[in-house]
């Protein structure tokens, strides 16, 4: 009897450690094949999207209906899509305040035909960054151009800069450098000269 006792021991525990296996085992391959899902997604760039130009529609000093527009190409070797684009100010003469809510984008075909792209706009509050995450991603080949709305231009005349970063995956908290975009804002108005006359 006390012999059954011993050999049944051991077996249990083989029976215990075999039914642990049986579920570890599933797991493990399942996370391997959720691990070589996330690899073979196409979520970083190979080669970097191009920042084209930069430009805006009115370069005086405190004009409201301004847009400035950043013109970005996303090449065929790129290996992702282009999903977010942040602009943001460097070194600024005067910071520019943007509206979130007037940003336009579209593809720019080289037939010259437009296609309206929806973008969802934020505004960080710290460093007045934009951040324009598109709906549907830019594919590669295609060149996209955003235009942000200042609430004014600024009232100083100088030259703005700023710095544009792509995103292939908008949740990504660090994107690729893509370039410097300047815009040269001028005081056009001319006053009127008094001469006195004696």
């Amino acid at each position: 009897m006390k012999y059954l006792k011993r050999l049944a021991i051991p077996c249990l525990l083989m029976g215990l450690s075999l039914s642990a296996i049986s579920v570890i085992i599933p797991r493990t391959n399942s996370a391997i094949a959720q691990d070589l899902t996330i690899a073979s997604s196409p979520t970083r760039f190979i080669q970097f999207p191009s920042l084209i130009s930069v430009d805006t529609s009115d370069r005086d000093t405190n004009t409201r209906n301004a847009i400035y527009s950043f013109q970005i190409a996303v090449p065929q070797q790129a290996g992702s899509s282009l999903q977010k684009v942040t602009i943001a100010q460097k070194n600024p003469i005067e910071p520019i305040s943007f509206s979130s809510d007037r940003t336009t984008a579209y593809i720019q075909e080289s037939s010259g035909t437009r296609t309206d792209v929806e973008t969802k706009t934020a505004i960080d509050p710290n460093t007045r960054a934009v951040s324009v995450t598109f709906t549907s991603p830019i594919p590669v080949g295609k060149t996209v151009v955003i235009g942000l709305r200042p609430v004014s231009n600024p009232s100083l005349e100088g030259e703005y800069v700023f710095g544009v970063n792509a995103f292939a995956d908008a949740q990504r908290s660090q994107g690729a450098f893509i370039g410097y975009g300047r815009l040269g804002i001028y005081n056009t108005y001319i006053s009127d000269v008094f001469v006195p006359t004696f």
